[in-house]
Formats: structure tokens, sequence, C-alpha cells
């Protein structure tokens, strides 16, 4: 079998619009049919091997017959040479067969096992003595249980179901066309044959809440939840000052009267809305990991981006998406349907995606365009693995044009060879410098949950 009977694919079914900021837009519910056949593509056609050792037998009974005029050998020998004359006629048409995929989840949840069912049916009018078919399953889903892989006989009107379940990751996966290998009666010709049956599964993370956001003083005008240091309505005691004409009766410190016999007025922190910008670094460099079996730091930091927005969300304050690699950008806002847009961004905008886009993207000409975005009053938080110096350059930028800034940096740097051990000493310097930036940093160590280094953070700021 050719290496295309090795790829591998999955998915729900088809394709989905997207929205002119690269939100990807909904799709309609129902599973592809295969009503009509499908249209084969011929991959290869060659001959198998099953026959070199009858061909040298025929050979041999050819050279013994002349020899010894053995009639038994001499009736070999033309039995022989007619197989051989039947394997040289023979052909292999295209298979007329009809595809039908369907998924039990077309958009589940991380770590969700999916149902893939693919039913190939023969809606032609010959046999298909042998047919090899392989669903291809995309890389980036494993295959949990069952087989993408079947071979079988096909008589005219019968099928065969090929079921395997896969579990889900973030993103967009596309099932790739099934591939059929068919051979002859004789199995003499096999025939590698392509049919078109594109499917997709969406898969969204589920953006769990973090009660730790790490938001830095500066904020917008709009009501919220981070406190400041300006007097006015609010919960928690600021301060009091001399009692004016008009103060509400409800201000007034009577406590203070009581024990001094002079008025004064209660002053309570204002608490207002911070407008912040998340920004992910996706940049090829990115999709690195520590061990085989652990995420890849790129991944990592949309995991982060997207709780934090979640956070932010739900603490009425305003969040937006950036990246440092392929372009998207969400402006900071709030609401359910702005939720909705940046969760669907975050599975399955090609941004953001699990696996590593192509090309160069420059961080300073990314900084030049995203200062012509950020809001005046918004504040930054840099979810990046700080695996070079341009990471540095970013919050320096951000920092020198009134962007307070916080980075979240998971850690994919390991210690099993001297390259890797570089590398580490090389990050940890890079956090060392911002950390005398005054920028705060979480070091998010591979293994660790996000909300325990994020916590961590916070009792060594707060020393």
């Amino acid at each position: 079998m050719s290496a295309a009977s090795d790829a591998a694919v999955e998915g729900g079914e088809g394709t989905a619009d997207e929205t002119t900021d690269g939100a990807p837009g909904s799709e309609g519910d129902g599973a592809e049919t295969g009503d009509q056949p499908a249209v084969g593509r011929l991959l290869e056609r060659h001959d198998t091997d099953h026959w070199r050792i009858v061909g040298a037998a025929v050979l041999a009974a050819i050279g013994a017959a002349a020899l010894t005029a053995s009639p038994g050998l001499l009736l070999a020998s033309v039995v022989g040479v007619g197989l051989l004359a039947y394997r040289q006629l023979s052909t292999v048409d295209t298979p007329a067969l009809a595809v039908d995929r369907s998924v039990s989840d077309r958009d589940p949840d991380p770590e969700t096992v999916v149902t893939v069912e693919t039913t190939v049916t023969n809606v032609g009018e010959r046999t298909l003595p042998d047919c090899r078919l392989v669903d291809r399953v995309p890389a980036e889903l494993s295959v949990v249980d069952g087989s993408p892989r079947r071979a079988t006989m096909l008589r005219p009107g019968e099928s065969c179901t090929i079921s395997y379940g896969v579990e889900a990751e973030r993103g967009a996966h596309e099932f790739d066309d099934v591939y059929a290998a068919v051979s002859d009666l004789a199995g003499t010709v096999q025939s590698e044959f392509e049919f078109e049956a594109s499917s997709v599964i969406r898969c969204s993370p589920r953006a769990q809440p973090i009660r730790s956001t790490l938001l830095r003083s500066m904020t917008t005008p709009y009501a919220g939840r981070l406190p400041t240091d300006n007097p006015g309505e609010g919960l928690e005691f600021h301060a009091t000052r001399e009692y004016r004409p008009g103060d509400a009766l409800r201000r007034i410190d009577w406590n203070q009267y009581a024990s001094t016999g002079e008025l004064a007025t209660l002053q309570f922190r204002t608490e207002r809305a911070a407008s912040v910008v998340l920004i992910a670094d996706v940049r090829p460099s990115s999709y690195v990991r520590a061990g085989p079996d652990d995420p890849h730091a790129a991944d990592r930091c949309v995991e982060a981006a997207s709780r934090l927005f979640v956070s932010l969300l739900e603490e009425d304050h305003r969040a937006g998406i950036a990246t440092f690699g392929p372009d998207y950008w969400l402006a900071p806002n709030a609401g359910t349907e702005h939720r909705h847009r940046a969760l669907s961004a975050f599975g399955t905008e090609p941004a953001l995606s699990p696996t590593p886009s192509e090309g160069t993207f420059p961080v300073r000409l990314r900084l030049r365009w995203l200062r012509r975005r950020l809001p005046d009053d918004a504040q930054v938080i840099l979810c990046t693995p700080l695996l070079d110096w341009s990471s540095e350059t970013a919050v320096q930028v951000l920092e020198s044009h009134g962007h307070p800034v916080t980075v979240v940096s998971p850690d994919p740097t390991g210690t099993d060879t001297a390259g890797e051990r570089v590398a580490r000493l090389e990050r940890r310097n890079r956090i060392t410098d911002i950390h005398r930036l005054g920028v705060p940093v979480v070091d998010w160590s591979t293994g660790e949950s996000l909300d325990v280094a994020l916590a961590r953070a916070a009792r060594g700021w707060s020393r």
C-alpha cells in the first residue's frame, strides 16, 4: 500500500464561512450523506508481487518440459502461460463508491471521545473482490477506540462501515478524502483512489475562569471590580474628609461625631473596569514542548489567554484578543455575544490553530500594527514562552507607550541535553530582565496548572 494509505484524518462535516474578522461562522446540523457515488481520483496503479513467483515457476516448467519432453510439464507450462496472459490483460476500472460519514458530536469539548462512522457503498455493477479502505484522521486527533482502516469484499449494492473513536482537541479538524486500494480478482494489479468526503469537527476550549487575573492599576471610566485609589462610590472604605453641607446622611461618620463632636464624611474606594488585551504568542517558534506527551507552548498560551479572557468578563472588565504570529484582532469589549465570539476564535480561528502556520512573523512589525489598535487606556497580558529576545522587546515597547504589561509564560524548556539547558538558562535571564522593568511575570512550569502558577506568582508579589 502506498504512503497515501498511511495518512490519517478525522472530523465532523461541512466547512463553515468565516466572519470578516476571522471568527468562524456557524454551520447547520446533520451528517453528510452519500446519495451519489463520490468521484474517485486515481492516485497510483501498480502491479503486485503476487505473480513474480508464478512467472519464475512457468519459465522453469517450460525449460524442464523442453529437456524432458514430459507431457505433464508441458501442460503445466501451457496453463501458466495462460495465467500470465490473463495478468497482462487485467485492468482495474475506477470503482463506483458512495461515501457517508457521520460523527456523534461536531462541536465537542476538549478530551471528549467522538464516534466517527464512515459507510462506503458499492453502487457500481461489478464486485470489488479486494477493497482496502482508510478513513484519514487529522494528525492532531488520536484514535482511542476501533480503527479507521478496513479490508473487505464489496458486491454490487453492499456496504461496509468503518467505526472508531477519536479524542477531541482544541481547533477545527477537517477530514480528508477516503482512501481506497482496489485489486482485481487475480490480485495482479492494485489501483489506489481517493473519494471525496470532507467533514469538520470544531472543538472550542472550556475556558474555566481563574480567580486571580493579575490586573495592574490602569482603568477605564466604566464601572467594574478593580479597586482604585480614587475616592467615590464603592464598597471598600478609603478615607474620611471634612463634612460639607449637602453630604448624604448615610455618608456621615457618626462614630467620629459621637467621640469628638465633629462631623466627617466617609469616602469609599471607587471600582472601575479595566480594558485588557490578551496577546497569544503563536509564532512557529512557540510550537515546542518539554516532552513528547506535553502540550506545546503555543497551545498553553492560548489556554491561558482564553481562561483569563473569561475571568475578565466575569469581573465586568473589557477584554480583547491579539496575536504575535498570524494576524488576529478582537477589540476589547464586554457582553455575552463578545464572549461567544472570542471562545469561537480560541477554538477554530486559523491564527490560533494547534498547528503552526507557515511563514515568518517579525514582532517589531506586529507591534506597530498592534499599537495602532490598542486603546489608550488598555493594559496587556502577554502570553509567551519567552524563547527569544523579541518577546522582551515587546514588553519594553508596550510599557514605553503607556500600556502596563503582565507576562504569563509557559515554560517548554527541558534539561535532557546541553542545548535544552542553555535555552532554559536564557529564558530565566529574560524573566530576570523583565522583572527589572517592573513588569510581573508568571513562570508557568510544565505539568503545573495555571491556577497554581498564578497563585504562586501572586504570593511572591505580595511579599
